[in-house]
């Protein structure tokens, strides 16, 4: 059972990163890298999986809040501590409805004083009684502006299929770096993900008792990655061997400069450079690459800013920022992000990066493309535009997966530079 301390900080936590991800545009990814760096164990898996249960059922959280509401305006922190008791109360477990109404209500008192706690008590009180839904099947919630649109795309019974994995756990997948034995798998109770056309010869597998991973450091001993394995696609595209001077352009992580690298089996042929914008996000793919014993430039740099002179490279890697509508498992923020205009700023974001990165190949180079986005205007017609635009370029080939209960959605195509 959690301290009462605990539990109050627990509740501060998710709520401000909420207000982060309200006020100033903070993914759920930036909330849960800034955790992992300054939070403590508890901290993070509790906080972490209120965070995710209250994506997954964001409609019907603040639709329950709007409703149970006096007035149509009611202030940003009481609100936000609504949705993260409220997730606790409906969708977990381990902590019991009436702990979860006197933890807020303690921490509303610390914000609003003894007014803010008789609001949240009344709200959260009103919430518990209303018998207008069951609750122990509350339906789906998902935005119904992507739902149109993936009708639109794929059919109402794919739509359905995608909808119904937004509310599924994924899978821990890890990719292996070293063979292992029987009973190494028993011990993780993992068994290798099979029937997987686009990995090549990585092999994935999936941990159903994964904390045996981090007790054995296999992760520290650079013997696996933790990855889906929908990160192989676009090498699974190439149609001859890479050597040479190679750019990861958007490489933080590390998770596909790593895959780069084991493809060839850290061949000496490649000289790699591992570029991205963010100061953070290169810190920890050098930790990342040093763990993994690959030995690569890296550098902070914007992708539509290249410090390199023209027809620098032989290879480009461009893993470009996207809508993340195919990893909405491990993103469940992304589909409420989702619009129209974000849409538009993000196609023209990555043809701002392509047109960059397109100066800097030589001739019969390979541009990689690749997105973890389903909607066509960040894939197909993302790269029919680039070829429009550059008619010394042809597309060799290009695939696009939809999500899956073993691998995440993913687009790859693979684009050459013809010199003509």
């Amino acid at each position: 059972m959690k301290t009462n301390g605990t539990s109050q900080k627990i509740l501060e936590l998710a709520a401000g990163f909420l207000t982060g991800w309200e006020k100033e545009n903070l993914s759920l990814d930036n909330c849960l890298d800034d955790l992992r760096k300054n939070g403590s164990p508890i901290e993070k898996s509790a906080v972490s999986s209120l965070l995710f249960e209250y994506f997954r059922h964001k409609g019907f959280i603040d639709g329950l809040i709007s409703k149970h509401a006096k007035k149509d305006h009611i202030r940003q922190d009481m609100r936000l501590l609504l949705c993260c008791a409220a997730t606790q109360i409906f969708f977990q477990t381990g902590i019991a409805s009436q702990s979860a109404v006197n933890v807020a209500v303690d921490y509303a008192k610390t914000l609003r004083g003894p007014a803010g706690g008789g609001f949240i008590n009344a709200m959260l009180r009103a919430m518990i009684r209303d018998t207008s839904f069951d609750h122990h099947a509350i339906p789906k919630s998902f935005p119904d502006s992507l739902k149109k649109r993936w009708e639109a795309s794929f059919g109402k019974e794919e739509t359905s299929r995608l909808t119904d994995l937004f509310a599924s756990n994924p899978p821990l997948s890890f990719r292996a770096r070293r063979n292992f034995t029987e009973q190494e798998l028993h011990e993780l109770d993992a068994s290798v993900i099979t029937d997987l056309d686009f990995v090549g010869n990585f092999q994935f597998y999936e941990a159903r008792n994964p904390h045996v991973l981090f007790e054995k450091n296999y992760l520290e001993k650079a013997e696996i990655y933790i990855q889906d394995p929908a990160t192989s696609l676009p090498f699974s595209l190439l149609d001859k061997p890479v050597s040479g001077r190679i750019l990861d352009a958007c490489a933080a992580p590390g998770g596909k400069t790593i895959l780069l690298n084991d493809l060839f089996n850290g061949s000496s042929l490649l000289k790699i450079t591992a570029a991205d914008r963010s100061a953070l996000r290169l810190q920890q793919l050098n930790v990342n690459l040093r763990r993994a014993g690959i030995r690569a430039r890296s550098v902070q740099a914007d992708a539509r800013q290249m410090p390199f002179s023209q027809e620098t490279f032989d290879w480009i890697l461009a893993d470009v920022p996207c809508s993340n509508t195919g990893v909405i498992r491990r993103r469940p923020d992304a589909p409420w992000r989702f619009s129209e205009k974000r849409l538009r700023e993000i196609v023209q974001l990555q043809a701002q990066i392509l047109d960059s990165l397109s100066l800097l190949l030589r001739k019969d180079g390979t541009l990689v493309y690749s997105t973890c986005s389903i909607e066509k205007e960040e894939d197909s017609c993302q790269v029919q535009d680039f070829l429009k635009r550059h008619p010394d370029f042809v597309l060799i080939q290009e695939r696009l997966l939809l999500p899956h209960p073993q691998f995440d959605g993913a687009y790859g195509a693979i684009l050459r530079k013809t010199g003509q």
